[in-house]
């Protein structure tokens, strides 16, 4: 195997969720030459990374738009003469694209049972291939520079205390943690706990709510929101002795860095897409519909469950976690 193509992922969390298989496959063939396309809400997974000897932007909405980037697709991976393709995304791409070893990746999962996590999912397919699997932990290539800045800001602001980072946002708004969750929370462990919360949010909405939450529970905080790049909040997560979240791309960035979880569910399944690898807790919505797909919900569209979230819960959670985090 002298040269191998991969396929990504376009969300971010799934790319992640992807990348223990992938590190895998990495280790099994370290001389082979690697090609990686990736979606460009996805290229933050993998960027800086060194496994990957080249990252190509998998464009779809552009270059790769339509039949016609598909037909371009095939005729680069044709040109590229590739030993093996890996197709993340199930498709029949494989088939088109002259490689020696084509698996179709769909194929090799479609009779696993539902509830195996998504994680364990990518690694069986995988080893289907005849790859051994040295390790089940997901990765994430955090840079030294983001490193060596978060020791810095937290050497200054720590003293001692215990730094719990914090996620209200998401990109779904059924996912996003109601504000007053997580500032009764983040007081109790301010005020128990000896602790610092840094909120992390992204996008303009995940912002608005990250700042609702710094000015209530300053000064002790640490306002890491914004568009930080992937791998500097992964730098602060790796100082981080918890980190509280709902179902978001930063909860498997958690995981993939090692920091212990609480993770909030409701419109969508633990099961399948929770935590992995690293310790924790899911607080789930006490409903008996939850967790549920988020593919319509039986309450009407508007109805926001985690609000019906139980503070008392998840900051119990919290401190047992922060306690204790080996045995979870």
């Amino acid at each position: 195997m002298k040269k191998v193509a991969v396929i990504g992922l376009s969300c971010l969390g799934d790319m992640l969720l992807a990348s223990a298989a992938l590190w895998n496959l990495r280790r099994f063939l370290p001389e082979a030459y690697f090609v990686l396309w990736v979606g460009p809400g996805a290229v933050a997974a993998v960027e800086g990374d060194p496994i990957w000897d080249e990252i190509r932007l998998y464009d779809k909405a552009e270059r790769y738009k339509g039949l016609k980037g598909r037909i371009r697709l095939i005729r680069e991976l044709r040109e590229g003469k590739f030993d093996l393709i890996i197709d993340l995304r199930s498709t029949l791409m494989p088939l088109f694209s002259g490689c020696t070893y084509n698996p179709l990746w769909g194929l090799r999962e479609f009779f696993l049972p539902k509830k195996i996590h998504e994680a364990e999912r990518n690694l069986y397919a995988v080893s289907t291939l005849g790859v051994p699997i040295y390790s089940r932990q997901l990765r994430f290539h955090v840079k030294e520079e983001d490193k060596r800045r978060a020791l810095e800001v937290l050497s200054k602001i720590l003293e001692g205390k215990k730094f719990v980072m914090m996620n209200p946002g998401s990109r779904n708004p059924k996912k996003r943690l109601p504000p007053r969750l997580c500032i009764e929370v983040g007081e109790k462990l301010i005020e128990n706990e000896n602790a610092v919360i840094g909120i992390i949010g992204y996008s303009k909405e995940e912002e608005r709510d990250a700042k609702v939450v710094l000015k209530a529970l300053a000064p002790n905080v640490l306002d890491l929101s914004g568009p930080l790049s992937l791998s500097a909040v992964g730098a602060f997560m790796e100082k981080a002795s918890l980190f509280i979240t709902g179902d978001t791309a930063a909860m498997h960035l958690a995981s993939a860095v090692g920091v212990p979880t609480v993770a909030v569910f409701g419109p969508s399944r633990p099961h399948r897409y929770g935590p992995w690898g690293n310790p924790h807790r899911v607080v789930l919505v006490p409903l008996p519909c939850a967790p549920c797909d988020d593919r319509g919900c039986v309450k009407g569209e508007d109805f926001r469950c985690l609000e019906l979230v139980n503070p008392k819960e998840l900051y119990k959670c919290s401190v047992e976690l922060l306690k204790n985090p080996i045995s979870y």
